[in-house]
Order: C-alpha cells, then structure tokens, then sequence
C-alpha cells in the first residue's frame, strides 16, 4: 500500500482504490474514494456537504479533469477537481485536500504521486498549475512510469518491440478482449466485466474499443454505450495523440483472497484464491490508462494431494491422472492469459512505435 501525507488527512492507495482518510479516524475508515473502473467516485455525505459535492455518490462523467497546482497567496499544493453538470459551460473547482503552507517544492512530489494516481483511478486528465512546475523527466530516460507499488521493471525498447511483433499474428482472440486490424487500423475490443468482477471490485477498462490510428497520429478509446453505460456513468470518448504516449506498460500483479470450505468429512481447510492479472496500460506524462487485461484463477486445492488414509501404500492410480489433468489444464490456463498479455501490449506499443515496459508488483 502506498500512503501519502497531507493536511488533516492520509492518501492510501491500494488494490485500485485511491482513498482519503481523516488523521482523526480511529477505525482508518476513508470519506472519500476512488475505485478504479467503477465508473463512480464514492464519499461521506459529511465530507460531500463540506465541498460542495452532491449526496454520497458522483458518475466520473461529471469530472472533466484531477487539478493540482500550487496556491501563491496561502503557499500551499491543492488538489481537487473540475466538475461540470450537463449542460454546464464552466466547469466548478472542487478542493479535495491540501499540503501545509511551504516552499513550493517541498511538497511537490508527494502532490504529484497523489494527483497522478487520483487521475489514473477516476479515469480523466491530470492538469497542474502552479508558480513552478513539477520536475520532468530527462528526455529519453522514459521517467519513472510504471505502479506506484514497489515493483520489478524490465525497459524492451522500441527496435526490440518491432522484431519481436513480427512472429505474432494477427488476430490476438482472448478470453475477455481481442486485437486485429480493421480497416487498416489496429483494433483492440473488450468484453464488458462481468457482474462477479464488480461486485468484487475488480479493476476494469473504462473503454470497451481503442483504436490505434497511426494515420492519423491519435489513439481513440470508445466507452461502452447503451442505457446500463448511461446509468452507471461510463466514460466518456477520448483522444489521445500519439506524441503524448511516453510507453506501453505490461504490468503483472498477483491478489490472494483467503476462505474456508468444509469437506466431505466434515473437516474444515483453508482454501486461498490466487488471481494473476496482467494489465496493459497506455502510459502518458501524468497517468496511466488501462487498455485491457488478462487473469488466471487457481485455488490452493491445486497444491493439495491427497492421500487415503486407510492403506498410506495405496496408490490411486485414476485419483492420480485426474490430478495430473487438473495441473496441466491449470498451467495450460495460466499461458494462455499470459501469452495473450504479453503479444498483445508487444504488438500495440510495436504499433505506436514505443517501448514496452515490463512491470511485476511486488507483494509486500
């Protein structure tokens, strides 16, 4: 988890959630939160009053843009955001949180991690003002993209990307996406997440379609329509030009999630749910945008043999292929998702004629 300091508050973010949590809060309880790919940002009605946001619950679709600058008068970082109503032609400033009164670069970094990743999360733009402006990375280092996680990093740079795109063919037909061309276009499609996913918090794509217009020099990513995309605040269409695309990420991250399942004999065993997700995002200066993802599920009974405790120098033959099947279906499983992960974010930065950056999260 990465926390991060400011006035009266901690910033944690952690599994996709970027959270406000009072100092005060006994219980670590947030007032305000962002899931990322839920489409909606959730607060306290407290906290909500005081800031002029309405009720307990906000669609992104109001959100034009994460601000984050440095105030002259008071000397301090704000971050907030730009809100807008239908029909709206000016967008209202919305102060989330600040720093104490500095020097203006005391604070800087902390307020950019904090505005980068609020931004990553909701799903829009990341604008900053200020007096002085944020340190930038050094031209061709690529910066310090990537999880703000601790992770390990492997950079395959643009040349490497192009020779290893051209043993990949087209089209890339995945679980939950697929990656061809249409129209002389790279096109990348998803599938919506499914109702399991959500319930569970599980990050998602705000865009259903990307389209890699190398003509036209721009990435258009296509939110999904349709009355539910309405109700639940989809994102809206974007473009990006592809002179803003820094690299392509791969990110590989593994969650655990811990139940217990009683057996036929009335014993009670701990079975441990092991999600593997590998993650493509399209990186810019100041965020990340997820294009699409892969996951592999497996449980603990996978690593669990048993054995019949009537006769320990029985063998079970059949119980011992079923066992073997099992293990291999897995791992026939676990390629596929990754093997589509790893040629599909070759063949889109291949494409966009960037590096390819490599990420896998560290679990802590």
């Amino acid at each position: 988890m990465t926390t991060i300091a400011a006035e009266g508050y901690e910033i944690a973010v952690q599994d996709g959630v970027w959270a406000l949590i009072p100092d005060e809060s006994v219980a670590h309880l947030p007032v305000f939160e962002a899931r990322r790919g839920a489409g909606v940002i959730k607060y306290r009605a407290g906290f909500g009053a005081a800031h002029r946001l309405p009720g307990t619950v906000l669609s992104v679709d109001y959100v034009q843009a994460v601000i984050l600058g440095y105030e002259m008068r008071e000397q301090c970082w704000l971050l907030g955001l730009h809100i807008a109503a239908h029909g709206e032609e000016k967008a209202r400033w919305i102060e989330l949180v600040r720093w104490p009164p500095g020097e203006n670069m005391r604070d800087a970094a902390a307020a950019q991690q904090a505005g980068r990743a609020l931004a990553e999360h909701i799903g829009c733009p990341l604008q900053i003002f200020g007096a002085k402006k944020l340190a930038r990375p050094v031209a061709g280092s690529g910066g310090a993209t990537g999880p703000l996680v601790p992770h390990r990093r492997e950079d395959v740079g643009p040349e490497r990307v192009k020779l290893a795109a051209r043993n990949i063919r087209l089209p890339l037909d995945g679980p939950t996406a697929w990656l061809g061309q249409a129209h002389d276009q790279l096109l990348l499609r998803q599938s919506k997440p499914s109702a399991s996913e959500r319930r569970k918090g599980r990050i998602a794509p705000a865009f259903n379609q990307a389209i890699f217009d190398t003509r036209a020099n721009e990435v258009r990513l296509v939110p999904a329509t349709g009355l539910l995309g309405t109700l639940f605040g989809g994102q809206r269409a974007r473009t990006i030009p592809l002179a803003e695309v820094r690299n392509i990420e791969l990110r590989q991250s593994v969650l655990e999630e811990g139940t217990q399942r009683e057996l036929d004999d009335g014993v009670v065993v701990d079975v441990t749910l092991t999600t593997t997700l590998w993650e493509i995002y399209l990186t810019l200066r100041d965020e990340s945008v997820l294009l699409a993802q892969a996951a592999h599920m497996t449980t603990s009974d996978l690593s669990r043999q048993h054995v019949p405790s009537s006769d320990k120098f029985h063998v079970d033959l059949r119980a011992g292929i079923e066992y073997l099947r099992q293990h291999e279906a897995d791992q026939a499983a676990y390629d596929r998702a990754r093997n589509w992960a790893e040629a599909a974010a070759t063949v889109i930065a291949s494409a966009l004629n960037v590096s390819l950056v490599k990420t896998e999260v560290v679990p802590a």
